[in-house]
């Protein structure tokens, strides 16, 4: 009888050993209620399920934050890969590899997420400490460079003589620009109209206003935001040819280049 209650109390002391062992208290390390410590205690590297490592997404260490649950934890790295227990766990540990320049061997740095009482991850820690300036970041997409284009309506071939009533022919310019821009993503579209020396400045100016103007309107009316639009009108300034003489007919045909409206195009 004696042997027997032995035995059995021999086995009760057993079985609360192995639940010690399985409970672990939840942590390695000296964690406290709110899920930090003065100092992390990392296990021996030798004992995870994945000595070697593994590499880590960059980009979901990145998203690590405190207030993560355990499985929003796992979601980004994964399982822990050292075993601090099976109940109450509050501490999880991962051996990590980054990639080094090349030539260069991998660097292995050690892991861990601290959870407070509610198991709600709130602290995070590297072995050795300085593992996280070191690791490598992720390599950003390239940001696509905007495209520069510019498109110079001829004002003869656009307008009416002394007209800012767009014709056949310059809507047909403007339809290809508009239908070229669908699709990309437009930085900004400034229209600058100008125009010849013959006549007063005033007047010129008016004249190219209201065409620019013409043309914003025309874009906006073809699905072109017109936030994005700006319309200027600049007169005679900036000649791109210069014809001396009276406004003969020779001088107003040589003049030409300089009635123009450009439309410049800044879109990824």
């Amino acid at each position: 009888m004696f042997e027997q209650y032995k035995l059995g109390g021999l086995k009760l002391a057993l079985a609360a050993s192995a639940l010690a062992a399985l409970t672990a208290c939840g942590t390695v390390s000296d964690v406290d209620s709110a899920g930090h410590t003065q100092e992390p205690v990392f296990p021996a590297m030798k004992d995870a399920s994945m000595p070697e490592g593994s590499y880590v997404n960059l980009e979901n260490l990145g998203k690590m934050r405190s207030g993560m649950t355990k499985h929003q934890v796992q979601d980004l790295l994964g399982h822990p890969q050292f075993s601090e227990g099976m109940f109450g766990v509050r501490e999880w540990d991962y051996i990590f590899k980054f990639r080094q320049a090349e030539g260069q061997p991998d660097k292995v740095c050690q892991y861990k997420v601290l959870y407070d009482t509610d198991y709600m991850a709130q602290s995070f820690y590297f072995h050795p400490a300085d593992c996280l300036q070191q690791a490598p970041a992720p390599v950003p997409a390239p940001t696509p460079q905007p495209r520069a284009r510019t498109l110079n309506l001829a004002a003869d071939a656009s307008f009416a003589f002394g007209s800012a009533v767009l014709r056949p022919e310059g809507k047909a310019k403007l339809d290809e620009l508009a239908e070229g821009l669908k699709g990309a993503e437009l930085i900004s579209l400034d229209i600058v109209g100008y125009t010849d020396r013959i006549g007063s400045v005033q007047s010129n100016i008016q004249l190219s206003q209201a065409r620019a103007n013409a043309v914003r309107s025309y874009l906006i009316q073809h699905g072109v935001s017109g936030a994005l639009i700006s319309a200027e009108g600049r007169g005679p300034a900036e000649p791109l040819v210069n014809c001396p003489g009276a406004a003969t007919p020779e001088v107003i045909a040589c003049l030409a280049p300089n009635r123009r409206t450009s439309v410049a195009v800044q879109a990824r």
